[in-house]
């Protein structure tokens, strides 16, 4: 496995090749390219952002509408360091992405350049090697993750849950990256900008009547990634832990060991309470309010993730 190289800002991966491709070429953008990114960026290419390492506050202020949606003291205030700079997906991995890989759609509401869903954790990593983080991190070589790592021979894997947040956060701590909190814990008008939820599924985005959209459709952080809100709830490498304690920490990786992983970002679903704005916020962290909790082995139509690639350890 080779480490990153050449510090720019994006990483491109070249999937054109599908699932028969003995590599997948890899290059380096030093800026958006002109006209923005095209369709290809979100079906044959998979684009990810360089993040700088750095400090930030984790979880939510007591007084951050909506704070506590997660549960009572899931979202406490801590700091946290990351040391590792580490690239991730400008987008989350696409339907189109996820089948040239794996040779397999197994998405409930279609689209090419949407979002992938019904993807287990179990399927992204593994159930052998995959299943145990944070022991090591190494995947299953037929999980989507050991596909890719075997083929651009990088360290790609699902974010940490802080990992994510910090990606999500963008240096803010609002509750939105945008810089805005929330008006209202169910559909909110700033919530509205930034991803689709279940108050904004017939805003002419695409993806009516209950459906995620097209990556990209709402408004990016200022690391130029899109959809951390809402669209589709994102997989983290995490163990879930309810609380996450107020001791600062560097580069943690949640507990040796649990039941279900954790979920970032909340989702389009109108099934439960993922899909209201206050699920979508920054902070949030995958309760789900005793509809169900993400195991690892669960495929549900709003579960989906977004890549990273690491340094090599």
């Amino acid at each position: 496995m080779t480490a990153l190289t050449g510090g720019a800002p994006y990483l491109v991966v070249d999937l054109s090749g599908g699932v028969d491709a003995q590599t997948y070429p890899v290059s380096y953008l030093s800026s958006i390219p002109a006209g923005g990114w095209s369709e290809e960026y979100k079906t044959t290419k998979l684009v990810l952002r360089l993040i700088p390492p750095g400090t930030f506050m984790m979880g939510s202020p007591t007084d951050e509408l909506g704070h506590g949606w997660s549960g009572s003291n899931y979202e406490t205030l801590h700091q946290v360091t990351l040391t590792q700079p580490f690239y991730i997906g400008v987008f989350e991995v696409t339907q189109k992405q996820y089948q040239l890989v794996m040779d397999s759609a197994p998405s409930g509401n279609k689209g090419d350049a949407r979002p992938v869903e019904r993807v287990a954790y179990d399927y992204i990593r593994g159930t052998v090697n995959g299943a145990a983080w944070p022991k090591h991190n190494q995947v299953d070589a037929n999980s989507f993750m050991g596909r890719l790592r075997s083929k651009v021979n990088l360290l790609f894997d699902l974010p940490t849950e802080a990992q994510w947040e910090y990606a999500c956060r963008a240096g803010t701590s609002t509750a939105l990256n945008s810089g805005k909190n929330l008006t209202a814990t169910g559909s909110c008008a700033n919530m509205n900008e930034v991803g689709r939820y279940n108050s904004n599924q017939n805003d002419g985005k695409g993806g009516y009547n209950n459906f995620h959209t097209t990556v990209g459709s709402y408004l990016p952080n200022a690391w130029g990634l899109y959809d951390m809100h809402g669209n589709v709830a994102e997989w983290c490498l995490d163990w879930w832990q309810n609380n996450l304690g107020a001791n600062a920490v560097t580069n943690p990786k949640g507990p040796n060991s649990g039941s279900y992983r954790v979920m970032r970002g909340g989702a389009y679903s109108n099934y439960n309470s993922s899909g209201y704005a206050a699920a979508c916020r920054s902070a949030y962290r995958s309760y789900f309010h005793s509809y169900n909790y993400p195991y690892p082995g669960d495929a549900e139509y709003y579960y989906g993730f977004r890549a990273v690639c690491l340094p090599v350890e």
